[in-house]
């Protein structure tokens, strides 16, 4: 009977070992590009030996270093860290690259703090040119995705490898902070696999980004959020299915748009030249609007020309601002009272953000015989504050 229980007792340990051990190489990598890699190489190869060879095979690297620690030697750590595991790599093909760091100055009471401040300015370099050397070694032609978080705080911010791209297996890119993308031609993008593409990168020229849409000729979900540093023109790809674009000064951005597959559509301080900037828009199911005019453009109405152009939407939101937006004469440049309203057959949820009530909610109303939700907010004292 004894020696039946250390039987299976033993048979039990062995078969809980294997649960993990006899699992395929491929699912395992798939498991371990879930975790962050620090938790990979530190942690996972304690559960069994055969992750000691394991993790070096591994194509898809999550590394990541808190942007509130100033703290240059840890950085430091991090940055050997982070070349060891590329070093010592078996695959040379990395799939996936998710990086999020950066460098921050603590407040000093002494501003001529000499050896304080070279040592930020040594520390920033150090920084900037790990991060550039880390980015070009995910380049290559079996990179799929790449997340990069970077934050600085200098002017100057990290600058995007132009190699970054051209690699013909992307699929997805999302770079998001201090991260300076400078494009004077299209011949340098070469994009064509990339269908999911998120920008959040504080000041840039909408040229430089047109330039960049100009190489992503399948591109499917577009989310823009970004400071203009002027007002430009941009041009947006027609594969589009989903659209996010946030202007985040009040310099605002003018859009061209035709999308025939477009459903989901968010526009913050836009604007549009004519109604020839618009097309293709009835398949939008669901938008979000916050369209302003300029004096280029004031015998257009950008948002009525928005509105024509979305047929079939069934979800709506409509926001006017008036403190954040230009005005003219003491006037809001958008006047919804003078807004020829066209009929919505297809909708079904309003919501108006609105400084003041008027009596053009009547005249709405009545465009939207389907209508089931309407909601009104107020937003005077949140825009005027």
């Amino acid at each position: 009977m004894e020696e039946s229980s250390k039987r299976l007792k033993s048979s039990s340990s062995e078969n809980g070992d294997d649960r993990l051990s006899t699992l395929p190489d491929s699912l395992i990598h798939h498991i371990l590009s879930f975790l962050p890699t620090k938790t990979t190489v530190s942690t996972i190869t304690l559960l069994s030996h055969r992750y000691l060879r394991l993790w070096k095979n591994l194509q898809a690297f999550n590394f990541y270093y808190p942007f509130a620690d100033v703290n240059s030697e840890q950085f430091k750590l991090f940055a050997v860290f982070v070349n060891t595991v590329l070093t010592l790599r078996h695959s040379r093909d990395i799939r996936k690259m998710r990086l999020c760091c950066g460098y921050s100055q603590p407040q000093h009471e002494d501003p001529g703090a000499y050896l304080y401040d070279s040592w930020v300015r040594c520390g920033d370099r150090f920084t900037v040119l790990s991060v550039d050397s880390w980015i070009r070694i995910a380049v290559g032609p079996y990179l799929e995705d790449l997340h990069l978080a970077l934050f600085s705080c200098t002017d100057h911010g990290f600058r995007l490898p132009l190699s970054v791209l051209s690699c013909p297996n992307l699929h997805t890119v999302s770079l998001c902070g201090d991260i300076v993308v400078e494009l004077e031609q299209s011949s340098a993008i070469c994009l064509p696999s990339l269908k999911i593409l998120q920008l959040d990168i504080g000041d840039v020229n909408v040229n430089y980004v047109g330039i960049l849409l100009s190489g992503c000729p399948i591109l499917e979900t577009l989310e823009l959020s970004f400071s203009p540093t002027s007002l430009g023109k941009l041009c947006v790809p027609s594969s589009l299915k989903s659209l996010k674009f946030t202007v985040e000064n009040d310099i605002g951005a003018c859009l061209e748009i035709d999308a025939p597959g477009l459903r989901c559509l968010s526009l913050t301080k836009i604007t549009f030249d004519d109604a020839a900037a618009v097309g293709n828009l009835h398949n939008v199911k669901e938008a979000y609007l916050d369209i302003f005019s300029t004096p280029e453009n004031e015998s257009v109405d950008p948002l009525l020309i928005v509105l024509q152009a979305l047929s079939g939407i069934k979800h709506l939101v409509l926001h006017c601002s008036i403190a954040k937006k230009r005005l003219l004469g003491g006037q809001p440049i958008i006047d919804f009272s003078k807004i020829q309203f066209p009929e919505f057959y297809h909708l079904r949820h309003l919501e108006l953000i609105l400084p003041t009530f008027d009596t053009f909610l009547y005249d709405v109303l009545q465009k939207c015989p389907m209508l089931q939700a309407l909601i009104i907010q107020n937003n005077k004292v949140s825009e005027f504050s």
